[in-house]
């Protein structure tokens, strides 16, 4: 009985679209990895390689056996388990800080850098290289407008009311006078007696971090800030 095999030509296009497959994810994670995200280029590649793989292996890897013994296999169970199993990586790099989910943009990325690995791995070039460049347009350009008229910086203040001579009334016409917006606030009386106020805060991110810790601490009553950025 005849053995199934590849040819060698069909075998450097296998590797070619894993080749392919892997440059699009470098892209994509290379674009993460300037922005300093948890899933960066290693992540993408790897991703965008495995995918192709195994979209390669459930077309062709049990070819043998459906030219031997012409048992039925369904080509897109291995496929359809990849989609699945990228939810456990995506859900690794989410995560929340401050009561702000950070990480939802990045695994949305690598499960879209699945379909192009899928897709490459299938031999749709097109599609997968066309996918990778819309990828990267929506995350510099979107990125952009988001960062100039939707996003905002977060950060945390501490006020010592007591030390400032100030009430809870006198502290939100303050910060509403240099644009802080506040979001919730939680006050604690220290062994001194002092009374403390923490509050989380949300400020216009058209101003750049320095520029708004600047304009706070000019203020004269606020003792601590910390302001960080979700992207």
């Amino acid at each position: 009985m005849q053995e199934f095999t590849l040819t060698n030509e069909m075998i450097l296009l296998l590797i070619a679209r894993v080749i392919v497959a892997t440059l699009c994810g470098m892209l994509i994670g290379w674009e993460r990895e300037k922005r300093l995200k948890s899933a960066g280029l290693r992540t993408h590649m790897l991703v965008a390689l495995a995918s192709a793989l195994m979209m390669i292996i459930s077309k062709y890897g049990f070819l043998d056996v459906v030219y031997l013994s012409s048992v039925q296999v369904d080509a897109s169970r291995m496929a359809s388990g990849v989609v699945q199993a990228i939810g456990f990586l995506g859900a690794g790099v989410i995560f929340v800080k401050r009561d702000n989910i950070i990480g939802v943009t990045t695994a949305a990325g690598l499960w879209a850098t699945v379909g192009i690995g899928l897709a490459i791995g299938c031999g749709f070039y097109a599609i997968g290289i066309s996918c990778t460049v819309l990828i990267l347009v929506i995350q510099y350009l979107m990125h952009k407008q988001e960062h100039n008229t939707f996003s905002t910086n977060t950060g945390s203040i501490t006020i010592n009311l007591t030390k400032h001579d100030l009430t809870l009334t006198d502290v939100k016409k303050k910060l509403d006078s240099i644009h802080i917006t506040i979001r919730n606030i939680t006050m604690t009386h220290t062994h001194d007696g002092d009374v403390l106020l923490k509050a989380s805060i949300i400020c216009s991110r058209a101003a750049s971090v320095p520029g708004i810790m600047e304009e706070m601490s000019r203020s004269g009553f606020i003792d601590d800030i910390e302001i960080y950025t979700i992207d």
